[in-house]
């Protein structure tokens, strides 16, 4: 089985008193990494990691009971894994997660390193169980190489959903953007083609956005100075529609 969630599970215990006693809004840790490890997931995709289709990475800092075990576990019958991480490790993230690039450039680089770091470790030490057939530690510099190019953020364009507007002054190009502080979120551009000048960008969702969105737009089209998003094939599909502003029509 292909690998197609790779996510981390916050400690609940914790998140909730947080929470609880919070004046500010809390983003949890699974909100917060969920951009990078998307990242990553997607540099690998297709890959058979260990024969499940999902890898949960799980924070723990309160302290635990005697069930509890860091490490690699994995469930082949149910198709998922897990990796409980140790409290050193678990203590750095919720230290660090509450930082953006808007308080700390710096910090923010810090946390995205340090969640980029701790996936890909874990990823090694499963590949290296699973005897090594993705190469995962030869690749690792390649895929850091690659984040940091980018910011921890990527931009794929949806070619297929990209259209001009029918006389051609306006084109509309669709994005799936992944990274720190975006999630997984599809991105509108409604662009000048004589000037190249963006007129409209509209995010379709709110961000964070936590949901794998690899094959959520089914549909678009121009409709006048609209151009409309139909996102999934199934129910619940809905319309997303992005507007030129009156005076660009």
């Amino acid at each position: 089985m292909k690998l197609h969630t790779l996510c981390f599970e916050g400690d609940h215990t914790l998140e909730k008193r947080e929470k609880e006693k919070s004046n500010y809004c809390y983003v949890n840790l699974f909100a917060v990494t969920f951009g990078i490890a998307q990242f990553i997931l997607t540099e690998l995709q297709p890959i058979d990691l260990d024969g499940c289709g999902k890898l949960t990475i799980c924070a723990n800092v309160e302290p635990q009971n005697g069930t509890y075990e860091p490490g690699y576990h994995t469930s082949p019958e149910l198709g998922v894994s897990w990796y409980n991480l140790d409290l050193e490790t678990s203590r750095k993230l919720y230290n660090l997660k509450r930082f953006s690039k808007a308080f700390s450039e710096g910090l923010s680089n810090e946390f995205e390193n340090c969640v980029a770091n701790t996936v890909m470790d874990i990823l090694v030490e499963i590949d290296r169980v699973q005897g090594g057939k993705n190469s995962l530690a030869e690749r690792r510099n390649d895929i850091f190489e690659r984040m940091r190019e980018c910011g921890y953020e990527k931009e794929i364009l949806l070619e297929k959903y990209s259209k001009p507007r029918r006389d051609r002054k306006y084109r509309a190009k669709v994005y799936r953007c992944i990274g720190h502080g975006i999630g997984d979120a599809i991105r509108v551009d409604l662009v000048h083609c004589a000037t190249e000048e963006v007129v409209v960008s509209r995010w379709l969702e709110e961000l964070p956005h936590t949901i794998d969105m690899s094959g959520a737009v089914t549909k678009t089209a121009w409709d006048g100075d609209a151009f409309k998003v139909t996102l999934y094939r199934r129910s619940p599909s809905w319309v997303e529609t992005v507007e030129l502003p009156e005076n660009q029509s």
